[in-house]
């Protein structure tokens, strides 16, 4: 069930992927700025977006009210916004883009609530260009669970048996995409996590 998905023909497209608490965001943040040091074009972004539609997300996942279906309808309309608005012109101006959560959450998170994967594959192929690198940061759910303790969490990470069907997606997702899937233990202080994905990162410019 491998798809192949549009590709950026001049940019280059990054998704930092993970269960909540496995470090995306930080991690994200400190690929753009060592890019950003080393004078590269990078833009940075995020899924839910801070448009209505990310907005609503937010706002029907903290309530713990949003039926599979009606998640997965509002996530696929913020990121066509997201994609037209701002990652395709981005990637048409040769940017790398970093993305903090793609549409690979969404084959893992609301796969795992039941929604078709093949029908995820199948409607994202008709808008949304695949990245040219994934990097999906992996903890196992508990150690999750101890990290988002102290924040209020919503739906989707307060049931763990289901936390463990998303984690258990992302570690098999090269056998729903062909890219470059690299899984990284981020167990590991954030540095070392950091090094190893800017050197993959670095690999994939020099290869463009």
């Amino acid at each position: 069930m491998v798809h192949e998905m549009p590709r950026s023909k001049k940019g280059i497209l990054i998704a930092i992927e993970g269960i909540d608490g496995s470090g995306k965001t930080t991690q994200s943040k400190l690929l753009f700025k060592a890019l950003k040091e080393r004078g590269y074009n990078v833009v940075l972004s995020h899924e839910p977006t801070e448009g209505r539609f990310g907005r609503e997300i937010r706002e029907k996942l903290r309530r713990n009210h949003i039926a599979p279906e009606k998640a997965y309808e509002l996530f696929v309309m913020d990121r066509k916004e997201h994609i037209e608005n701002k990652i395709k012109p981005a990637l048409d101006n040769g940017a790398i883009v970093i993305i903090d959560r793609y549409f690979i959450s969404t084959i893992a998170y609301q796969g795992a609530a039941g929604v078709s994967i093949s029908k995820i594959l199948e409607d994202h192929k008709q808008f949304a260009p695949i990245p040219d690198l994934v990097i999906i940061l992996d903890i196992p759910v508990e150690e999750a669970d101890k990290r988002l303790s102290n924040k209020s969490k919503d739906l989707f990470e307060n049931n763990m048996n289901y936390l463990r069907k998303v984690r258990e997606i992302y570690l098999n997702m090269k056998n729903f995409l062909n890219t470059n899937i690299i899984i990284i233990n981020a167990l590991r202080p954030v540095e070392e996590i950091h090094k190893e994905i800017l050197n993959h990162v670095l690999k994939i410019i020099r290869n463009n």
